[in-house]
C-alpha cells in the first residue's frame, strides 16, 4: 500500500519511540489482563516495562489514552486528505478506511481486538474515546471544508464528519458486541455505504 508506513520509513529517533510505545502498551495490556485496569498504576507498568514513569506520561499522557494509542491514526487522515482531492467525501473515507484496514488491521489485529475490549467495557476508556471520537470528527471537518472551500462550521459539513465517526464508532461496536467474529473492515464499510444510501431501511415488514 502506497500509505504503509513502516519502521523503516522513520528516523532512528522515532523508530526507537514507537518501539517504546509499543512495548510499554503491550505491558499495559498484560497487566490490565491479569489484575484488572483500575487496579493498575501507570507506576506498576512503567516498572514492568522498564522505563520511568514519566516516560510513559509524555507519551501517553493518561491510562486511559495508552489504551487508546494508534500509530494508524495519522497515517489514516493523512490518506483521507489525499482522497479528497480526488473523490467526495463519502467515497474518499471509505477508500481510506479500507486501504488503511487492508494495511494494519490483519497484521495487528490482536492489539486491536485488545483496545476495543477495553473501550467497551472499562467506563473511563469509553468517555476517552469519545473525547477523541470528536476530535476526530472536528479534524475530518475541517479537512473536507478545505477541499470543498467551506466554513468548517457549516451544517453539511458538521453532519458529514459526526456521521461518519458514528458509522466507524458503531463498527466497533458492533464488532466487539459479536466477539470479534466478522471482518472489521467489512463492518466499517458497510456502515459507511449506508449513510451513502441515506439510511432508508424501506417499509417494515407486514
Amino acid at each position: 500500500m502506497r500509505y504503509r508506513r513502516g519502521m523503516d520509513d522513520l528516523g532512528l529517533r522515532a523508530r526507537k519511540r514507537l518501539t517504546a510505545m509499543r512495548r510499554i502498551q503491550h505491558t499495559a495490556f498484560e497487566l490490565f489482563e491479569r489484575d484488572g485496569f483500575e487496579g493498575v498504576t501507570i507506576e506498576r507498568i512503567a516498572a514492568a516495562a522498564e522505563v520511568s514513569p514519566s516516560s510513559v506520561y509524555r507519551y501517553f499522557g493518561t491510562k486511559e489514552q495508552l489504551v487508546l494509542w494508534d500509530e494508524y491514526d495519522p497515517t489514516a487522515f493523512q490518506y483521507f486528505a489525499d482522497e479528497l482531492e480526488h473523490h467526495p467525501p463519502l467515497t474518499a473515507m471509505r477508500v481510506a478506511v479500507a486501504a488503511v484496514g487492508e494495511a494494519f488491521f490483519g497484521s495487528d489485529r490482536d492489539r486491536i481486538v485488545r483496545m476495543v475490549r477495553f473501550a467497551y467495557e472499562e467506563p473511563s476508556v469509553r468517555a476517552a474515546m469519545l473525547e477523541q471520537l470528536e476530535d476526530a470528527a472536528q479534524a475530518i471537518a475541517a479537512m473536507v471544508a478545505h477541499a470543498h472551500r467551506r466554513d468548517p462550521l457549516d451544517l453539511d459539513v458538521q453532519v458529514f464528519a459526526k456521521a461518519v465517526t458514528g458509522a466507524i464508532e458503531i463498527s466497533f461496536r458492533h464488532w466487539y458486541r459479536q466477539d470479534f467474529g466478522p471482518p472489521l473492515q467489512e463492518i466499517m464499510d458497510r456502515a459507511l455505504a449506508l449513510l451513502g444510501e441515506g439510511l432508508d431501511l424501506g417499509p417494515p415488514p407486514t
